[in-house]
């Protein structure tokens, strides 16, 4: 009987790892797309097949795992991918053997599916969750062995609840843990490449952009490109004045201001304390001075709201760089970019500085 636990033990382990390589984010999607919901459940349901065709042999008696899946579907996957599973275990039992005993299993499978989903969106202790839904299929188990087998042996009721609480809560165990380790992993991966503040590009990851960009592969493909430096005005009055705490909430707003008034094939990264860049592929000299003067417009017409509910008027200075524009060598767009910011500073502030813009009659 061990020997016949581990291999379904195995069997399990090595299907919820496949299956969370598959699906990634999306494995613990309940609210998902039609499609995704089928096959996750088709899938769930051909494992609890399987289990069937590996069942374990105790004594005169013959026991499986197949609820298993369904419990693990229905606490992760929602009502529509737990009765679709539930569907396959039923069409399998009866591809296997089709009599009275299996019909009375087809709705033992209903009311644990059922059961299962109802227990999982309580709002209880995970464990406590899993342990009732597996004790719920344990009892529906018991009462089929004796009405149906008429088998009353008290040590394969028992083997067959040590196995099934064994292989729900190892299972229900290796899939949280790789749940916990692929976030730990998404997050690393975003804290690798975004600004944890502001949810943009951090400097290292825009460099990275700005250097792909630049090569040939990139230049074979766009035949232009805009670059946009951005600078807070007074940023250091805001801190002084407001803390650094209410600064981290300017900063925020700013991002998410950029992130909004942007196309989403543009990339934007935090390249300094109150500094932001925007690359702007395939974009037109006249589009690269709509979007900068939209940029500038939504910031300074719109009040920040800090944390105590007092808004403040911020600005930004702009500086914009075209390829190709009157400098034919793409690598100098940071430096351009970097003079007309400084243009806008010493004009003012609030405004967009952009060499092409007398060239190009731009208003």
């Amino acid at each position: 009987m061990l020997r016949d636990l581990f291999i379904n033990l195995t069997i399990l382990v090595t299907f919820h790892y496949l299956f969370m390589l598959v699906f990634k984010e999306n494995f613990l999607k309940k609210e998902d797309t039609l499609l995704r919901q089928l096959c996750k459940g088709m899938l769930s349901g051909l494992l609890g097949v399987l289990l069937m065709f590996f069942s374990i042999k105790a004594g005169p008696a013959i026991i499986d795992l197949r609820h298993i899946p369904l419990i693990l579907t229905a606490f992760y996957g929602g009502i529509a991918q737990t009765f679709i599973a539930a569907c396959i275990v039923i069409i399998g039992r009866l591809l296997i053997e089709a009599n009275v005993a299996s019909f009375i299993n087809i709705f033992s499978m209903m009311i644990i599916a059922t059961a299962s989903f109802l227990i999982a969106e309580r709002h209880i202790n995970h464990v406590v969750k899993m342990l009732l839904s597996i004790t719920i299929s344990n009892v529906i188990a018991t009462i089929l062995f004796i009405t149906i087998v008429h088998e009353t042996s008290f040590e394969l009721h028992f083997a067959y609840w040590i196995f099934s609480y064994i292989a729900g809560l190892f299972n229900f165990y290796v899939i949280e843990h790789q749940t916990k380790a692929y976030q730990l992993l998404n997050l690393y991966k975003f804290q690798a490449h975004y600004d944890f503040l502001t949810g943009v590009l951090n400097k290292r990851k825009f460099d990275e952009v700005l250097s792909h960009a630049f090569s040939t592969k990139w230049k074979q493909s766009i035949h232009q490109m805009s670059l946009i430096y951005l600078d807070i005005d007074y940023f250091k009055s805001i801190n002084d004045q407001y803390g650094h705490h209410e600064g981290d909430i300017v900063l925020k707003e700013i991002g998410t201001r950029l992130i909004k008034n942007t196309r989403s094939s543009d990339f934007i990264g935090r390249i300094g304390g109150e500094e932001f860049a925007v690359l702007l592929p395939n974009c037109s000299v006249e589009k690269t001075w709509q979007i900068a003067e939209r940029l500038r417009r939504k910031i300074a017409d719109q009040p920040i709201y800090l944390q105590d509910g007092t808004s403040i008027q911020t600005t930004v200075s702009i500086g914009c760089a075209y390829y190709p524009g009157t400098h034919t060598d793409i690598k100098k767009l940071p430096i351009i970019a970097d003079q007309e910011l400084y243009k806008a500073k010493q004009s003012g502030r609030n405004q967009v500085s952009f060499s092409e813009r007398m060239r190009n009659h731009l208003t």
